[in-house]
């Protein structure tokens, strides 16, 4: 293969992830509008997936977070643990909590689910002041197995895609494309 060969081909293939890439990420704003319509109106948050034929090659679902603990006033949160945790409380030119401490803290907290931390030295149960459980934003998680990826690409060889208007490249006028 010459070099002016490999350098055509790295160049087309760039150019097309360029714009499968930017479809891609449309397609997946769409579907997650869509979900998020569906579970609004009937409560569906998973689908299969089915290509022209029918055969399943997977699913995709709306996947909402649990509300996670987020420090909503740093100040207040560093009060409190000056008082708790002297030690977890470092002074420099700034004085913050030590981060491996506030995301342990953050940790028990979302799962405790209420802004409050139970010291494990002593016990105590603490409220947290400038913590707050903040809901997070859904996002779709999309499952294609080897067998789904497999009747895919056979699809793609075999030209059973047409369907799904995958891709044109329609940015570039004709007279440019020309050698």
């Amino acid at each position: 293969m010459s070099l002016k060969h490999i350098a055509a081909r790295a160049a087309v293939l760039s150019a097309l992830a360029e714009a499968i890439d930017k479809e891609l990420k449309d397609a997946k704003k769409e579907l997650q509008e869509g979900l998020k319509a569906a579970k609004a109106e009937s409560g569906t948050q998973k689908i299969s997936i089915a290509l022209e034929e029918g055969q399943d090659i997977g699913s995709v679902s709306l996947v909402q977070p649990k509300a996670a603990a987020t420090v909503t006033d740093p100040d207040k949160f560093l009060a409190w643990a000056r008082e708790v945790r002297p030690a977890e409380v470092v002074t420099r030119l700034v004085t913050e909590v030590r981060p491996a401490w506030q995301a342990l803290v953050l940790t028990e907290i979302t799962a405790a689910g209420v802004a409050q931390w139970a010291d494990p030295q002593n016990g105590l149960i603490h409220d947290v002041p400038g913590v707050e459980l903040q809901g997070r934003a859904a996002y779709t998680r999309m499952t294609v197995p080897d067998t789904g990826r497999d009747a895919i690409a056979e699809a793609w060889r075999t030209g059973q895609l047409s369907h799904l208007n995958l891709l044109q490249l329609t940015d570039v006028p004709a007279e440019e494309t020309a050698p």
